[in-house]
């Protein structure tokens, strides 16, 4: 990472995330040129020096049905992921949060109901960040993409296996229906 002088280090440091969001949005809509190339760069290196401590997530709820925060620290790495155009990257974690609801059940209604809304949406996002990125990056690996897809529709559809055993409802239905219009 570059030196930032000691006065915007103070800002960066002081301000309060809203603040600093904020400033961010104001900067990126400034249209100068280079800047929102630069804040993608800068973010996707972020991104990947960070582990994906969450990905390997037990059960997405606590007894209570607070989400877990290993799923919450998985949505987050995945949603800056696809955010920063990593759209093939994000689906690990999610693949890894669909994974984890297999032998649980949930209220149909409810936080936990809402959370895995939340996450198909997610799921159908991260995938439209997958076509933008194979529009962008024409030597994209294909064989990786394959792999990362083949390993969202199989939790995916392990899920949905497992959902209809205990006569549930389905969650992920949207991010369903968009894995399976992808074309690679």
């Amino acid at each position: 990472m570059g030196h930032v002088n000691m006065m915007t280090d103070t800002v960066i440091v002081n301000a309060s995330p809203e603040d600093l969001r904020a400033i961010l949005r104001s900067m990126l809509a400034s249209k100068t040129p280079g800047l929102a190339s630069a804040f993608l760069m800068s973010t996707r290196a972020r991104v990947y020096q960070r582990s994906g401590a969450g990905d390997g997530i037990l059960y997405p709820f606590s007894e209570s049905g607070a989400v877990a925060p290993r799923v919450l620290e998985s949505l987050t790495r995945a949603r800056l992921l696809y955010g920063s155009g990593l759209g093939f990257a994000s689906l690990a974690p999610l693949a890894a949060i669909v994974r984890s609801t297999i032998g649980h059940r949930w209220p149909a209604e409810g936080e936990e109901a809402y959370t895995l809304v939340v996450i198909d949406a997610d799921i159908a996002q991260a995938l439209q960040s997958c076509k933008d990125e194979l529009l962008g990056s024409p030597q994209s690996d294909y064989s990786a993409a394959r792999k990362v897809l083949g390993e969202l529709v199989a939790a995916l559809e392990a899920s949905r296996l497992d959902v209809d055993k205990w006569g549930g409802e389905f969650p992920f239905e949207r991010g369903m229906c968009s894995v399976l219009d992808f074309k690679l």
